[in-house]
């Protein structure tokens, strides 16, 4: 057979989707590539630029989780190891990748949005990549654009979820565009970013690769060349994170061990109490379905379970059925049937959702790390439904846009309330929390204070210092950070602390009751607590 006569490895893919694809005119309709993905990215940029006002909080990089970005880049920048020095719960490469950003912008907050601002254009382009290999219907084109801000938010608590997010992003696109080795190196880099969700979907790309390579050649030189990109990615990632970090650090980091310590440590889970405050939190109602995203998440969710399971996705010019019936087995079974690369990358989109919800889910907002699994698979749904298709779209998508209404009111309320100043680092703060943190720094002026956070503040008066740790949470600080956090919290003249901080958080654990009961409270207001040193006099 001539070369040019040869079936391409794409031609059965091609062929899979045009035989068990949608409806017929799926088949025919094309769109322009770029035009999609600019107006993705257009719109994720736009709802970043809305948002401003909340998601760059002098409050929110101050004292919770945004923070640590910049304060990791801080700890390594002083030669420290993670997971040695100080306790680390993400990947090496998403510290390096930060650090790298961080540079060449500057170690702040604005630079710390930017980063993210990059990423989710990344992510746009592997959105409509998958759109377009998965030949996705145009309703089910405009739920996707609808529900973007579901599946995409406009900023993260770090930098290693959007990092994680476009690299899985883009493993998906390349496996639905029938590459599944790219889609493996992919997912072995990702491994040194965040090493979660990556284990599920390399393993489940292992077994395609398996199943396949079985069907087509059983012999090692075929195993090489469907896996030697992935093998080499993940050498030249170690000896890059070796380089850097040391061995130790990346043996400690690249099985998420102090992960499931902190998950096991805080009962996180989504039937957990945290899992419930997003999902059926106390003294609900309906319109909390339809307002926020927790409506629209758990009916894609059930939807995703239902296909997967039962219902599967394949035409009737699939495998004959009766009309009417329901097919036992879902995608599996079509996958059995079909063998099709679409039915794959729909197989493995359902099953990283569901390892999720069981194995990874933690606190009220984790929805928001992989949100955009459920969303794809519904556009999938859509794409493939043989009838009411516009209207399933129409509802979905409409339930999508609803599902932003107390974050747009949120946004709205911060756009009015909030302010920025030269002292907040020009973030947006609420001026009577400022004024009270203003208050606290004038009570402790003058005197040795360490302001136990888990934030970067972009701006300290003269005495006043942030622990030397990345996160100084119950479970998460190693054992050389501990005594480093009880050394610089006892040679502290005064500790502030914040108000939810009293009754939870490191300051109330029991491993650091011998450090508090050196102080007493001295002073305490709405959002702030400051502690003082029963050894010390003062003045004040």
């Amino acid at each position: 057979m001539n070369d040019e006569h040869k079936p391409s490895p794409h031609d059965h893919h091609n062929q899979a989707i045009s035989t068990s694809g949608g409806l017929a005119a799926v088949a025919k309709y094309r769109w322009p590539f770029w035009l999609f993905a600019g107006a993705i990215a257009l719109l994720l940029l736009t709802l970043q630029l809305l948002q401003l006002p909340r998601i760059a909080g002098w409050t929110l990089f101050s004292f919770y989780d945004p923070g640590t970005a910049l304060k990791g880049d801080l700890l390594i920048s002083m030669g420290m190891k993670p997971a040695i020095d100080f306790g680390y719960t993400h990947g090496l490469a998403s510290l390096l990748a930060a650090h790298w950003g961080f540079a060449l912008l500057g170690r702040t907050p604005m630079a710390f949005l930017l980063m993210t601002a990059i990423m989710e254009v990344f992510m746009a382009v592997a959105v409509a990549r998958f759109a377009q290999a998965m030949q996705l219907s145009k309703p089910a084109l405009w739920f996707l654009f609808a529900a973007l801000p579901v599946a995409v938010m406009p900023s993260y608590l770090t930098l290693t979820h959007p990092l994680e997010a476009m690299f899985l992003l883009w493993a998906i696109a390349e496996q639905a565009c029938g590459r599944r080795e790219r889609a493996l190196a992919l997912c072995t880099a990702c491994l040194f970013i965040k090493p979660s969700m990556a284990y599920v979907y390399g393993l489940l790309l292992i077994i395609w690769t398996i199943a396949d390579w079985s069907r087509h050649e059983r012999n090692l030189p075929g195993l090489w060349r469907r896996t030697e990109l992935a093998i080499v990615t993940g050498l030249v990632m170690a000896v890059a994170m070796i380089w850097r970090f040391g061995i130790r650090s990346l043996l400690l980091t690249i099985i998420p061990i102090t992960g499931m310590r902190t998950y096991t440590d805080t009962r996180f889970g989504f039937f957990s109490r945290s899992g419930l405050r997003f999902w059926w939190p106390a003294h609900h109602n309906w319109l909390y379905f339809v307002a926020t995203p927790a409506g629209i998440w758990l009916l894609m969710s059930v939807i995703l379970l239902w296909v997967l399971v039962i219902r599967g996705l394949s035409h009737k010019s699939d495998r004959p059925v009766a009309s009417g019936t329901i097919r036992v087995g879902g995608l599996l079974a079509d996958w059995v049937h079909t063998r099709s690369c679409w039915t794959e990358t729909a197989i493995s989109i359902a099953i990283m959702h569901i390892a999720f919800v069981l194995g990874f889910y933690g606190w009220k907002y984790s929805w928001e790390y992989y949100s955009y699994l459920p969303v794809l698979f519904t556009a999938l749904v859509i794409s493939r439904c043989q009838a009411r298709q516009v209207q399933l779209a129409a509802v979905l998508g409409l339930l999508a846009v609803s599902s932003q209404a107390r974050s747009a009111s949120l946004m709205l309320w911060c756009w009015h309330d909030k302010v920025r100043t030269r002292e907040t680092g020009y973030l947006w703060a609420y001026p009577q929390q400022y004024a009270q943190w203003q208050d606290v720094c004038k009570r402790v002026k003058g005197h040795r204070t360490l302001i136990l956070t888990n934030g970067y503040l972009p701006w300290m008066p003269k005495g006043m210092s942030m622990p030397l740790s990345w996160f100084p949470e119950p479970g998460i600080p190693t054992a050389i950070e501990m005594r480093r956090l009880k050394h610089e919290a006892l040679a502290a003249h005064y500790i502030v602390v914040r108000r939810d901080y009293d009754k939870s958080g490191l300051w109330a654990n029991p491993a650091f009751a011998p450090v508090r009961q050196r102080f007493n409270r001295l002073w305490h207001g709405q959002y702030f607590s400051i502690w003082r040193a029963r050894h010390k006099n003062s003045s004040r």
